[in-house]
């Protein structure tokens, strides 16, 4: 490490985490995400959760590199990786939400693959110090990006998001309800990608229990938005189906990750 004198004092020219490769594409990746951000037209509350989110990863890493604990380190790297899946979940959503297209957001998904499976390699060194071993790649199963997007549960959340928008100009209700129903059926997608990121079971388990309430929540309002909007009734069965059936997949998958605790 090369290093100055300040004041006496020897001084490193630059931190541990700016060393890192993961931490520049995460970097990176913060630039991509305002270059899209300035894209929408018209935010949604993606919108906003991409922005922290984006953050997070970045100094997560930085907090993971500056640990002492190596149970520390797997801790904000597990952060990091959440927030990362957390993320390509809301480039997801603004594309469902015909904010963004599908070409528009492919580049920054291909760059949060990049840092995911960075921070997997990485949290398998982490019991000695934060170092980039070589990474034999992040892979599912298909031809997904991630994992969780494999999952029937996040695509029939994501096709209720879908199903919300379209509705969105049907429904006479309050813009204060319309809001609502945006943040629940953001929060069962966005649980749901990040809970799969965390590194323990535990915290698997506490993003499936959010993104559950986020289910109930959301078909209640369904419900309010259709006694305001009596015209949309004979479309809102199909709705509150997908709810019933996320509500289902979540159940199962909570009590697979309960057996690992």
């Amino acid at each position: 490490m090369h290093a100055k004198k300040v004041g006496g004092l020897l001084m490193a020219n630059h931190f541990g985490h700016e060393k890192l490769t993961v931490y520049e594409k995460a970097l990176d990746f913060v630039h991509m995400r305002r270059e899209l951000l300035d894209r929408v037209s018209r935010r949604v509350i993606a919108c906003d959760h991409l922005d922290r989110g984006a953050e997070s990863i970045l100094l997560n890493i930085a907090h993971a590199s500056s640990c002492w604990s190596p149970k520390d380190r797997i801790v904000y790297l597990g952060h990091a990786n959440g927030s990362a899946l957390e993320c390509a979940a809301c480039l997801d959503i603004l594309v469902v939400r015909m904010r963004l297209k599908t070409r528009d957001v492919f580049p920054g998904k291909v760059r949060l693959k990049e840092i995911v499976s960075m921070l997997i390699s990485m949290k398998k060194t982490a019991s000695n110090r934060v170092r980039e071993p070589h990474s034999a790649g992040y892979s599912t199963a298909g031809d997904r990006f991630f994992s969780h997007e494999e999952l029937e549960a996040y695509q029939t959340a994501l096709r209720f998001a879908g199903w919300t928008e379209k509705m969105s100009s049907d429904v006479t209700s309050s813009a204060d309800l319309l809001a609502k129903l945006d943040k629940s059926s953001t929060s069962i997608i966005l649980n749901m990608a990040e809970g799969n990121g965390r590194f323990s079971a535990a915290d698997q388990m506490k993003f499936l229990r959010t993104a559950y309430k986020a289910t109930v929540q959301s078909a209640a309002l369904v419900d309010l938005a259709t006694s305001d909007s009596p015209s949309i009734a004979g479309k809102t069965p199909e709705g509150l189906s997908m709810l019933r059936q996320i509500a289902a997949m979540l159940t199962s998958l909570s009590k697979a990750i309960s057996k690992n605790l």
